[in-house]
């Protein structure tokens, strides 16, 4: 019997990000890192993608539609006390 391909391919290999930081930085991050009792790349590719998903989140939501103040007008009106 053959052998299956897929052992023939290489594992695939997780990306990697470099952020060049201060050291004063670095040590803020490693501090929250920390109080999680987690890692420094898990705490920044945690919130980096808590920012992305709330980014796209926020892009992707239509804004209200806006009226022309004419169009308000007769609400207005309504609302205005007269004496």
């Amino acid at each position: 019997m053959a052998e299956s391909v897929e052992q023939a391919l290489p594992a695939p290999r997780p990306e990697h990000l470099e952020v060049p930081t201060t050291a004063d930085q670095l040590l803020t991050l490693r501090k929250a890192a920390d109080l999680l009792g987690w890692t420094v790349p898990q705490y920044v590719l945690t919130a980096a993608l808590d920012r992305a998903e709330r980014d796209l989140y926020e892009q992707s939501t239509p804004a209200p539609p806006t009226l022309p103040a004419e169009a308000l007008t007769p609400y207005t009106a309504l609302l205005t006390p007269t004496s």
